[in-house]
């Protein structure tokens, strides 16, 4: 004979389950996001190595450049008129040129900032005791490095139409070292004057000999900027969303440095020894030390 005792206990009884149901979803939602946090959450380095933000807020920070005093330049890759040239010390962040179109890389030679734009017109410019200068030849350009003899190293982020170029500044040549590359973005050159440059859409670190791309390693994911130190040793990012790397070229092997950066841009060594990277998704800079 059924009564209302007899019905309420199948009720109590999926009622337990639902609950337990839900606190196992519960708990499992939370390790997955606990996992994800630490995969994902921060940067993992090498053994010995630390790392410590040493700027933040600043949005899209793309390529960065050291001065002869230590203070710290960057650029902010905005689009439309909104990119920026910006000058960081002692943690205070003051726009030195504002207007620009994405904004990439930065070089300083002598007095002269060289900034490289991958929108807009001019895809360089120069500035230089509060003048600045658009440079025609460039478009679309990305990296910049300096070569021998005073001279600049380019490339540009095109598809499929890139050009690998080294600019004399003093008298405006152009010289097309390279053409047809696809989403070229980071180029530099070694004390021994061998140039290295990678493509995006390539796994490949490329070297420029006689007219020719060689390959020097394979193995890269969406590789952005390069770094020749004065060891002969050259620093790789990895443009990922949350699986960038920073890498270390040396003797045709790869270090990693770095994982789970998020969107990695330019690494520079600072007058201290450590790296300052430019961690673009995150709008902050990194100091990576503990060499």
């Amino acid at each position: 004979m059924l009564t209302l005792n007899n019905l309420s206990r199948p009720k109590g009884a999926a009622t337990k389950r639902y609950v337990r149901h839900a606190s196992w979803s519960l708990a499992s939602l939370g390790l997955i996001l606990l996992l994800a946090f630490a995969f994902f959450g921060s940067p993992r380095l090498a053994g010995g190595l630390r790392y410590q933000v040493f700027a933040e807020d600043l949005e899209a920070v793309s390529a960065l450049a050291f001065d002869g005093k230590g203070d710290l330049y960057a650029t902010l890759e905005k689009r439309h008129g909104q990119g920026q040239l910006v000058h960081i010390r002692q943690g205070k962040i003051q726009e030195v040129l504002g207007g620009l179109d994405k904004p990439d890389g930065i070089l300083l030679q002598g007095d002269t900032l060289y900034v490289t734009s991958e929108d807009g017109p001019h895809g360089l410019l120069a500035y230089a005791s509060g003048v600045r200068r658009d440079l025609d030849g460039a478009f679309g350009a990305e990296g910049i490095a300096g070569a021998g003899s005073g001279k600049i190293l380019i490339i540009e982020d095109r598809k499929p139409a890139g050009r690998l170029l080294r600019i004399d500044p003093a008298t405006a040549e152009i010289e097309v070292l390279l053409e047809g590359l696809q989403q070229s973005e980071g180029v530099c050159e070694t004390p021994g004057g061998e140039i290295y440059f990678v493509e995006k859409t390539s796994d490949k670190l490329s070297r420029y000999t006689d007219g020719q791309s060689v390959a020097a390693a394979t193995g890269l994911t969406k590789p952005a900027f390069l770094n020749c130190l004065a060891d002969g040793s050259i620093l790789i990012t990895e443009d990922r969303t949350n699986f960038g790397r920073l890498l270390r070229y040396h003797d045709g092997t790869i270090e990693i440095l770095a994982r789970f950066l998020s969107a990695p841009q330019s690494v520079v060594v600072g007058p201290d020894g450590a790296y300052y990277l430019a961690e673009q998704r995150n709008n902050r800079i990194l100091k990576i030390h503990g060499f």
